[in-house]
Order: C-alpha cells, then sequence, then structure tokens
C-alpha cells in the first residue's frame, strides 16, 4: 500500500498548533497519479475548484477550512471555489449517490473523499464497490477531477485501514493517513492538559491516548485539525511542482461498476396510500438538501409502492423526534442468497427500520436497503409500523429521495 503518511513525523508546536513534516516515498511506493494537473491552474491563476467529500469530520469548520485557506494563501492569484460537499454521520454508501448532485454538478479539479470512520474500519467488498462507484463517478465526468484519499482516525489511534486503500491502490490514488500523525504527536512534552471541566465530561475517555487531539470519540478538536491540516499541506507542497497526470481513464472495475450509475429518484415518483404529506421543496433546514420536495408519512398504516430498475436501493431520509418504525420488502421479499464476506445488504429483499432510534437529534440520515440484486426492474414497498422506539414521540416518515444505482 502507499499510505502517503507512513513516514511522516511531527516536528514542532506553536502556542496550540503541531507541525508535521512529510518525507515522500520512494518512487516504488508513490501512487500513480499526482496533483500536476490541480496546481498547474493555480500557479497560472486559474479558477480551480476544490471539493471536501465526506462526513461530519470535513463537515466541521477544521481541515477543511485551513486547508482551502492554505491554497487561497499560496495562489492568492489564483479563483478558489470550495464544494461543502460533508454530510455528518454518511458513508461512502450515501456518497455514491450524491456523488453526481453534490460533486460532479460543479466541476471539480480535486476532490477530498473522507468517509473512513463511518465506512469502518473492517475491509469488505461493499465498501469496496462503493468507494470505488465514487471514482469512477468522478473520473466519467467532464472535469475528470484528481482525487486524495483522507484516512482519518478515533481517540484510540487504532483504526485500521483496509477497503478504501485498496481501492486506491487500484486506481493510483493518492491517499493520506492522518493517524500515525497523531501517534507521532503523542512524544511532545508540551502537549494541553485537560481541563477540571474536561475531566469531569463524560464525552472524553482520557484513558484514551488520543483524547488530546479529539473533541469527542472521533471528531479532533482544533489542535486535531490543525494536525490534519498541517500533513496534508506538508503532502501538497510536495507536488507544486509535479508533472502533471494525463487524464484518467476507466479501464476493468476492481470489485463492481454497481455504484459507478447511482441516482437520486425524488420522492414523489412513488405511489402513496394513506395519509401522507407531500411537502414542496424549502431551503430551510435540514429539508434543503431535498430540492425536488419530500413526503411525510403521518402514523401507522401508511405505505407506499416504488417501482425502479437497478441493483441497488435505499432512502435518504430525515431523523425526526416523532420518526417511527417502517417494514418494507422488494419483489417477492425472499432473500437471495446471502454472502457475509461482501458486507452490506447485498441481496436482502425485506426487513426493518427506524428512522429515530436512540437520543434525538436533528439530522439528514439514509438508510441502505438492498444491493446486488439482479438488473432490472424491481418494486419497494414501505408500510409504517406500529412500534417504535421509546425515545420517539411518533411514528413518521420522512423521505426525500430513493436511492437507485446499477443500471446505466
Amino acid at each position: 500500500m502507499h499510505l502517503i503518511s507512513r513516514r511522516q513525523a511531527v516536528l514542532g508546536m506553536a502556542a496550540t498548533a503541531l507541525a508535521a513534516n512529510f518525507i515522500p516515498l520512494s518512487a516504488a511506493e508513490t501512487p500513480t497519479r499526482t496533483m500536476g494537473r490541480v496546481f498547474s491552474k493555480l500557479k497560472q491563476g486559474e479558477t480551480v475548484t476544490i471539493a471536501y467529500f465526506g462526513g461530519s469530520i470535513t463537515a466541521a469548520p477544521g481541515y477543511r477550512v485551513k486547508t482551502f485557506k492554505w491554497f487561497k494563501d499560496t495562489f492568492p492569484q489564483a479563483k478558489l471555489v470550495e464544494v461543502h460537499a460533508a454530510i455528518g454521520g454518511t458513508g461512502s454508501d450515501l456518497g455514491a449517490f450524491r456523488c453526481g448532485k453534490d460533486v460532479v454538478d460543479k466541476n471539480p479539479d480535486l476532490v477530498f473523499v473522507e468517509f473512513n470512520i463511518n465506512d469502518g474500519s473492517p475491509t469488505n467488498e461493499f465498501r469496496k464497490a462503493t468507494m470505488e462507484g465514487i471514482v469512477r463517478q468522478l473520473w466519467a465526468a467532464k472535469s475528470k477531477p484528481e482525487i486524495i484519499f483522507l484516512y482519518t482516525t478515533s481517540r484510540d489511534l487504532n483504526n485500521a485501514r483496509g477497503s478504501h486503500p485498496a481501492v486506491a491502490k487500484y486506481y493510483g490514488i493518492p491517499d493520506i493517513d492522518l493517524q500515525p500523525a497523531l501517534i507521532a504527536a503523542l512524544d511532545r512534552p508540551d502537549l494541553p492538559k485537560p481541563t477540571e471541566a474536561q475531566l469531569a465530561d463524560k464525552k472524553f475517555n482520557w484513558n484514551a491516548k488520543g483524547q488530546v487531539f479529539m473533541g469527542d470519540s472521533v471528531h479532533p478538536n482544533d489542535l486535531g485539525h490543525t494536525i490534519y491540516t498541517d500533513t496534508i499541506v506538508a503532502y501538497l507542497k510536495t507536488q507544486i511542482d509535479a508533472k502533471p497526470s494525463p487524464l484518467p481513464k476507466l479501464g476493468a472495475p476492481y470489485v463492481s461498476e454497481e455504484f459507478a450509475h447511482a441516482a437520486m429518484v425524488p420522492a414523489n415518483k412513488a405511489k402513496l396510500k394513506g395519509n401522507w404529506e407531500v411537502l414542496a421543496p424549502t431551503n430551510k433546514g435540514l429539508l434543503a438538501r431535498y430540492t425536488e420536495g419530500t413526503i411525510n408519512a403521518r402514523g401507522p398504516g401508511d405505505e407506499l409502492e416504488f417501482e425502479f430498475e437497478g441493483t441497488a436501493i435505499g432512502l435518504f431520509l430525515n431523523v425526526q423526534k416523532d420518526g417511527g418504525k417502517f417494514e418494507w420488502t422488494i419483489d417477492d421479499g425472499v432473500n437471495e442468497p446471502g454472502d457475509k464476506a461482501y458486507g452490506g445488504p447485498k441481496g436482502v429483499k425485506k426487513g426493518k427500520s427506524d428512522t429515530a432510534p436512540g437520543p434525538y437529534f436533528a439530522r439528514n440520515s439514509y438508510a441502505m436497503l438492498s444491493c446486488g440484486l439482479k438488473p432490472g426492474k424491481h418494486t419497494l414497498k414501505i408500510k409504517v409500523l406500529e412500534e417504535r422506539d421509546k425515545t420517539s414521540e411518533g411514528n413518521r416518515l420522512l423521505i426525500g429521495y430513493f436511492l437507485v444505482a446499477g443500471t446505466k
């Protein structure tokens, strides 16, 4: 593997910031692609669009804001455009469906992809397939952007890598493992000590060696984000004068092309039965993500039917304080032979989902229902149930999009 930060070492700390020294890998370890095309445009003062695609770590005003500022400060003659394409609590499975609308349509020159924490560390074919789908969508696009995979970590500083690096290696994509820089920083004698309030706060675990870099279990504090930024920038500096790579060309897929063709279909395409609300598009709050409106079940017994053509199906929905549970079936509702090694909901054709599990906080969410279905037309049926999580106040189900993949 070519994890770019393998030979990083933390060199120093300003008042609250650590700096990471990036030592380039040998030619044999270097990924195929460079950032030369991006930096050529920057040096020539052209418009350069940089997309940040990931979960809550990317959504936070941390490494995303800090690295974008570095680009602007280093290349003041260029016109920089930032694409904020991050949603907390989401992985590369939802990312594959969002990629077209949230990233490809913005014509990016460079895309940082950060889904490692939310995808989980076990290596499986499903996570490889969803990350591969993102890559293939980006490189099939008009702008054919350069891509950098980022691997964040938790306060335990022991996150395994597997699925994402395998895809990066296959496609020659640079990837930056941010965990080693934090591990190296533990040797500093002048790391900040926790305050009494932090010691008493249950969201912290000071027995975890990396807690000093985190605001909770996985989200970096300013110090953590600064180390992440310094590590990323150290790599970028090695690329300023790199020879541009040729435009990427897509050959045979590594795992699957299932998520290379993915779309978000408006919820109003479903046939509704019962007492559903059909809500118009809005630019307010979380519903602004559903630009073609939403549907919202009012209570138990509300049903819908949605016909689709493809091999994978899911729902892009909202967690609501009065969200309920629903059951669903695809076609005859008989599961196809499973494959535990593949991961994901391969061949699943029936199930039950909860739109408001555990303590409530408003957020966009999703339910990946099935993948690996036989190509062709299928029918999804959903019914809202009487039962609900004990923390919920109702039985509602708000859907913004159906997620459909696996057909050109």
